[in-house]
């Protein structure tokens, strides 16, 4: 279980999330969803380490945990809405790049892994082209596999289906809902109500009047 408890953050002296407590069960996934404005984005920017709180705690499996803190591990795995490939690398190695540089996997291994995720994902005729030359659903693939290859437990998404076509949402649900098949605990923000009542076991609703609710799917 992933937890987060009293949580507060402000930016320029408006308060934009107060005391926030949440709570994702181990191979469920949770929908975060809210108006522009609310803090879904900085909520994100917080569970993956990317900023820090003014106060609160994480916990994982009742244990505390810091984001921020890559010597605690990769627990937490981000794909970010515009992806961030790195448009010099191929997709292979996009994929494989922060296996080998951040965890000190050999290279040999962490081919092989890769090479695997990128067939689970439907992407191994896509191994040596480069993100320029791949569809908007494809260049998303190749950064959940990117992500997924730090063996994370938790996977996050900011807003996944914002920048595609709507023909490309549903095999974007179809993904999301195999993950978690496999036991993939995962939170995606989004502002697409639909979507996230299509995918999500609970949905956990911001306002920027610092309001929360937390609801079942």
């Amino acid at each position: 279980m992933f937890q987060l408890e009293n949580i507060n953050q402000s930016f320029k002296g408006r308060q934009i999330l107060n005391d926030l407590n949440l709570s994702v069960e181990s191979g469920s996934i949770l929908a975060i969803v809210g108006p522009s404005g609310a803090g879904k984005s900085t909520l994100l920017r917080l569970m993956s380490g990317l900023d820090q709180p003014d106060s609160g705690r994480f916990i994982i499996d009742g244990k505390p945990y810091e984001p921020s803190n890559r010597e605690q591990g990769a627990h937490i795995g981000v794909v970010f809405q515009d992806f961030r490939l790195f448009p010099h690398l191929s997709v292979l190695e996009n994929v494989t790049l922060a296996p080998i540089m951040v965890k000190k996997q050999p290279a040999k291994k962490a081919k092989a892994d890769g090479a695997k995720l990128l067939q689970q994902l439907g992407l191994s005729a896509q191994a040596t082209a480069y993100p320029f030359q791949l569809s908007g659903g494809q260049r998303q693939r190749v950064a959940i596999a990117r992500a997924l290859a730090m063996q994370p437990e938790i996977l996050c998404y900011d807003e996944p289906t914002s920048a595609l076509d709507p023909s490309l949402v549903a095999s974007v649900a179809q993904l999301i809902l195999d993950l978690k098949q496999q036991g993939m605990t995962q939170i995606v923000v989004t502002h697409d109500i639909r979507f996230a009542n299509q995918i999500a076991d609970q949905i956990f609703e911001l306002q920027p009047n610092g309001v929360q609710q937390n609801d079942e799917a």
